[in-house]
């Protein structure tokens, strides 16, 4: 398994979705959904090949679709970085810049 690092842009996504989760469906939908944001990382940490290639990124990053929110990461031999997460409705490539 591929150690995570969760870059600054990324921790402070999880925590707008967090608290957007909470403000609109409560504290146990805000848990439930975050839980399944980190078990997506998970997935990606054993298994980095699993998100798809972003085509509109130089940098080489992949993306994990969980539910409404996509994982967008990059990785190397021995860490993967979480480099946003971001609604799917969202503009991502002015996101990504």
């Amino acid at each position: 398994m591929l150690k995570i690092y969760v870059k600054p842009k990324a921790e402070l996504d999880l925590e707008q979705i967090y608290l957007f989760t909470f403000n609109k469906f409560g504290l146990t939908q805000a848990e439930k959904y975050q839980d399944e944001l980190f078990e997506g990382m998970m997935l990606i940490a054993n298994s980095p090949f699993i998100g798809k290639i972003y085509p509109h990124s130089k940098k080489e990053y992949r993306k994990l679709h969980v539910n409404r929110h996509l994982i967008f990461y990059r990785h190397s031999k021995e860490s993967c970085e979480i480099i946003r997460v971001l609604h799917d409705s969202m503009d991502v490539r002015m996101k990504l810049l």
